[in-house]
């Protein structure tokens, strides 16, 4: 009997290393395309997350600005002072401040939007003493904030917040009360109506003299600190929306529901990261509503710089 013989093959040792060898140097090169892919997407993400939450804080501003009657800051520019008052911007690291002034700051405020009614029970959130207007009877101290200008912002530009003890200085320019509501600088500071008194036209009258102002049939029947004849005074101030930097955070500050006064409001941070932040009031004689350059600029983890720009009309939604 012939015994069979069976010849069995396979890898050599030599052949099976060079497999393993050749086998890890695929597994590397996709392990360095995985990782590549991953650090795409996640770059991608990071610079998504920016730009949107720059888009968001800047959509903030310019519906505020849009929706608002009253552009307050930036205020225009003083001639009297050698630093711009209508050129707000401030970086961080922060930047040299212009002329006299002591501190480079931003700040874009403006009125509430007087058309807003949050909780629906058909008076305009900006509308303190619910009689169906807004705005319309300050007293002195427009905000009701106790502070020369908006409480905690630096209005004038000049580095210095609240300056003085002057309370009803609406502008910080250390005189209070020389600019009444007559659509006329009359303090020759570039800014107008922008100081007024109790009596906010200055005519020495309740409401407008010699006007039925709330419709009563009866002529300025109250004291001329009473702007709108309804026998209450000073009672319906400006509620101010803010935006600002805070280190390199951008707040929105904004009045709480139903107020008691210009202090009672709440702040939010709306971007982080911020680098440059920069508000014009651009110069535009005989327009109603002034026109608003707005820039923002915001940093990723990377160092690249998000940068949004966009210019409007205050009010320009009314």
């Amino acid at each position: 009997m012939i015994a069979s013989v069976i010849r069995q093959t396979g890898f050599t040792i030599l052949e099976l290393l060079i497999s393993l060898a050749i086998a890890a140097l695929l597994l590397s090169a996709m392990t360095r395309l995985v990782d590549t892919a991953l650090e795409t997407r996640n770059d991608t993400g990071g610079r998504i997350d920016v730009l949107q939450d720059a888009r968001f804080a800047m959509q903030r501003m310019v519906s505020a600005t849009r929706a608002t009657e009253r552009l307050l800051l930036p205020l225009a520019d003083n001639p009297a002072t050698n630093w711009r008052e209508n050129l707000r911007e401030q970086t961080v690291p922060a930047s040299a401040p212009e002329g006299d002034s002591t501190l480079a700051t931003a700040v874009l405020a403006v009125t509430l939007d007087p058309n807003l009614d949050i909780d629906g029970d058909g008076f305009a959130e900006g509308d303190n003493d619910k009689d169906g207007r807004v705005d319309e009877d300050p007293s002195d101290d427009a905000s009701n904030d106790l502070a020369a200008g908006i409480v905690g912002i630096d209005d004038d530009g000049d580095g210095a917040v609240d300056e003085g003890s002057i309370i009803p200085d609406d502008d910080e320019d250390a005189v209070d009360d020389e600019d009444p509501v007559n659509g006329l600088d009359d303090d020759g500071d570039g800014s107008i109506d922008e100081d007024a008194l109790h009596d906010i036209n200055n005519d020495g009258k309740s409401g407008i003299a010699d006007f039925d102002d709330d419709g009563d049939g009866s002529v300025d029947e109250d004291h001329q600190h009473d702007d709108d004849e309804d026998g209450t005074r000073d009672e319906d101030w400006l509620d101010v929306v803010a935006f600002y930097l805070n280190g390199s955070s951008l707040t929105e500050r904004r009045p709480n529901l139903n107020p008691v006064d210009g202090n009672d409001f709440s702040e939010y941070v709306i971007a982080e990261n911020v680098t440059r932040f920069r508000v014009e009031r651009i110069s535009d004689t005989g327009k109603r509503a002034a026109l608003v350059d707005i820039t923002l600029e915001v940093a990723r983890p990377d160092g690249e710089i998000v940068s949004l720009n966009t210019r409007l009309r205050a009010g320009g939604a009314q």
